[in-house]
């Protein structure tokens, strides 16, 4: 078996590199077809997103979960493959009920859209509903054997292939096309290509299909994840459509509300969430890792485990959070040419932490079985988010979105940390640690955006003004951590290695 810290880092390196990628591309698409265009196709994903949500939902998490459970009793792994044959029909059963229900009422749902043009793109997408359901299936298996590089290897190789489809259809040889028909398009190749790239894997590694088994326990067993993840399809849906459609009562006209929802959407967001391949590994490994420590009663363990990644995640949003709100204005400019979307990367830099934060908790909860727990906190936290983005965009505009997101996450992390802390997988040994690194912020972002203007002053160019700036700013940060130490031993917050810790016990039970 791979460490913990081993899977860790490995998939913390792909998703780095995955998310890098998709980040610098997504400066060139948002300098190639304008914010505008990006809108008009992040409104229309995020009705598809929410038909995927509803066609797979919890049923990849519950198959990683029985697969791994089948692949750790002897005699048992012959039923995986029936396991993975019913998880793959369920999902392609919905999926086609929910294309032909689009295809009968087409009419219904091109009211949904505040911008028409929305309607061709999404039917254009609609195709690749029956890949992705079956990509997420493919996934699911692999995390439940613990192939963990196969697993961050094909996420990578989906954005280098969308990447290629992209560049293609945009390219002089389909003039023919519109830049947000080429993007629909690029998007529905891309996703076949993959299902076949995993499919290949999925033979190769012994994978085979079957009788379908376990039809029944799947579908109970995924029923809370399942709800969570509808109902959070259908907020990000309602989102897409509601929001443009108040911007363009505040005043705004069509165009220029997509481009808003583009600007904060698909370049902002790109950014302030980019901090999240650092964190977001841990969320992949812990699950099954606390559910191991909590089976076997070990649960002074698991809340070092819980409290230590609680503080890395700390330390390391706490940092891009300070550059985020020094240099966010720059950073957009630099990256997108679009000063909207770094004055937005500004205002919403808050957002990350309490994202990346809940992430993990909720990761911990589900693995403890407090599914419905994660649910309330979602329901509560979602209805406040409702509410906002209903009330706020006639007085903040587009920024009722970074206001509305910002206390969804937060809601979630502190009825997280209650539940936690309830169940005895959580101390307050990390606040101490956890308000320092916060205070640290504001003199980390003060010297940066003094030692920006300082490089401006000099008639520096921006971007060289901002590299300083951003280098100046991780110094500056780093310098405090090592002088006040917020955490007696900075290796604390990097988990153990379980292997090592069972061959000390059983030295110690030797002895």
């Amino acid at each position: 078996m791979r460490s913990l810290r081993q899977s860790t880092f490995l998939i913390m390196i792909f998703s780095i590199l995955t998310r890098l990628t998709s980040f610098f591309f997504k400066i060139y698409l948002s300098r190639r077809v304008g914010a505008e265009v990006l809108g008009l196709f992040q409104m229309a994903m995020s009705v598809f997103g929410l038909f995927c949500t509803v066609s797979s939902s919890g049923i990849p998490l519950m198959l990683s979960r029985k697969t791994a459970e089948l692949s750790a009793v002897r005699g048992k792994e012959k039923e995986i493959s029936g396991t993975v044959t019913g998880a793959a029909l369920i999902s392609l059963s919905i999926a086609f009920v929910l294309v032909c229900a689009a295809l009968l009422f087409r009419r219904g749902l091109r009211s949904a859209f505040s911008d028409v043009r929305c309607v061709k793109l999404f039917y254009i997408v609609l195709p690749a509903l029956f890949s992705t359901v079956l990509y997420q299936i493919f996934r699911g298996y692999l995390m439940g054997r613990g192939r963990y590089l196969e697993y961050s290897m094909t996420e990578f190789l989906e954005e280098v292939i969308k990447i290629v489809s992209c560049l293609t259809f945009l390219s002089n040889a389909f003039l023919l096309l519109s830049d947000s028909l080429a993007l629909a398009i690029a998007f529905t190749v891309t996703d076949y290509l993959v299902l076949a790239l995993l499919l290949v894997l999925y033979f190769l590694k012994g994978g085979r299909f079957s009788k379908p088994k376990g039809i029944k326990n799947l579908l109970k067993a995924s029923a809370p994840v399942t709800i969570m993840r509808i109902a959070a399809g259908f907020i990000s849906s309602f989102i897409a459509i509601a929001l443009p459609a108040a911007l363009v009562r505040r005043g705004l006209s069509a165009g220029e509300a997509a481009a808003e929802y583009g600007r904060a959407v698909g370049m902002a967001f790109s950014l302030l969430f980019a901090p999240l391949s650092l964190t977001g590994a841990l969320s992949v490994v812990i699950l099954p890792e606390a559910a191991s420590l909590a089976a076997k009663g070990k649960w002074k363990e698991l809340r070092t485990r819980v409290d230590d990644s609680i503080v890395f995640i700390f330390i390391i949003t706490v940092l891009f959070y300070s550059l985020f709100i020094a240099l966010g204005e720059s950073y957009g400019e630099i990256l997108f040419g679009d000063r909207g979307a770094g004055r937005f990367i500004s205002f919403s830099a808050g957002m990350m932490i309490p994202a990346a934060l809940s992430g993990l908790i909720n990761t911990t909860l589900n693995s403890l079985g407090e599914e419905k727990k994660v649910f309330l906190a979602f329901s509560i936290a979602s209805i406040v988010l409702i509410a906002e983005i209903l009330i706020l965009p006639r007085f903040t505009g587009i920024y009722a979105l970074a206001v509305g997101e910002c206390s969804f996450h937060t809601i979630e992390f502190i009825l997280g940390i209650v539940f936690l802390w309830r169940k005895g997988a959580f101390t307050a040994k990390i606040y101490r640690p956890a308000v320092s690194a916060m205070l640290f912020a504001f003199p980390t972002a003060l010297m940066t955006k003094l030692t920006f203007m300082l490089c401006a002053g000099l008639s520096a160019p921006e971007l060289l003004s901002a590299a300083i700036a951003t280098l100046a700013g991780c110094l500056i940060y780093l310098c405090l951590l090592l002088t006040f130490k917020p955490v007696k031993d900075l290796k604390a917050i990097i988990l153990r290695n379980p292997a090592r810790g069972r061959r000390k016990e059983k030295k110690q039970a030797t002895a």
